[in-house]
């Protein structure tokens, strides 16, 4: 009697586990699509832990963990319009999403985990920036509508304002001895640098040449040398300029990093919008309120 009622618990157990797998896949939402995928990147998606390619035009869902190999690029396109642009060995996890398209209500927040990366914030941010955020090893971002690229060596991260010039502005934060410390930047160009814990962001200063150029070599074709992206579709990329690059060049390559990818994205933006109608077309059908997520564990 006793065996038959162990028996009985441990199928009970198992079926519990089975069905909140099950319920956590039927409840994925979908928070962007990948656009302009080159060379090796992989996903993981919650509650899996096996990665998986990912190609140009793939959803993208709340949790995801992406991670690109050493010839690895892509974007990635929030439904909100927001553009997240990773280089080689470089990784994001999509931490939390919400958004009505309706009135652009919602929240965005990720996690840059290493390598170089550009952000372009997106609809969340421009209707209220507190609703974005960006966490660093050591830190986050907080954005008020611009443009901004990172370089992520281990736990030491540089951060700049790449514009567009005259408008928006960041604030980079870290937690020092208990208290949030931070740097307001809000002219393009300029950056700063967290070490790592409990250490104070420095004082904003004017990024250099060198740093411009790591950074858009890694954003552009350069890392691949090629201008197709996974889909095979020719994206009319080019590579970074010969022979002398100014500052002010870095700059203009870097905003306009979306051009080099153009097919690509544009492909993205309408996959996005219209899952974006979908998603909230089905929400208002069952509940007539926004769909919201976070991430688990």
């Amino acid at each position: 009697m006793k065996k038959n009622l162990v028996l009985a618990m441990m199928i009970l157990i198992g079926f519990i586990f089975g069905m909140s797998g099950s319920l956590w896949a039927a409840e994925s939402i979908q928070a962007g699509v990948a656009a302009a995928v080159k060379g090796e990147v992989k996903a993981v998606t919650p509650p899996g832990k096996t990665a998986h390619p990912l190609k140009s035009g793939d959803q993208v869902f709340m949790g995801d963990k992406i991670e690109t190999g050493a010839d690895g690029q892509l974007q990635i396109l929030l439904l909100d319009q927001t553009v997240f642009t990773l280089g080689p060995s470089g990784g994001i996890v999509v931490d939390e999403f919400m958004y009505d398209p309706a009135n652009d209500n919602g929240k965005v927040k990720a996690s840059m985990m290493k390598g170089i990366f550009r952000v372009v914030s997106g609809k969340v941010a421009h209707k209220k920036p507190e609703n974005m955020s960006v966490d660093l090893p050591a830190g986050s971002i907080g954005f008020r509508g611009t443009n901004v690229a990172g370089i992520i060596d281990g736990k030491r991260s540089t951060i700049v304002l790449l514009g567009p010039v005259g408008a928006g502005r960041i604030y980079v934060t870290n937690i020092v001895n208990g208290e949030v410390v931070g740097v307001d930047i809000d002219q393009a160009g300029n950056a700063t640098i967290v070490e790592g814990a409990n250490s104070a962001p420095t004082a904003v200063f004017q990024v250099s040449e060198a740093d411009l150029n790591r950074i858009a070599a890694a954003l552009t074709q350069k890392a691949t040398g090629a201008g197709t992206d996974t889909t095979g579709v020719n994206t009319g990329a080019t590579s970074l300029p010969k022979g002398q690059v100014n500052a002010q060049d870095l700059m203009d390559i870097l905003n306009n990093v979306d051009d080099l990818n153009q097919t690509s994205t544009i492909g993205a933006q309408n996959a996005a919008q219209e899952s974006a109608k979908k998603d909230a077309h089905q929400t208002s059908s069952q509940d007539q309120g926004s769909h919201s997520i976070k991430s688990v564990g």
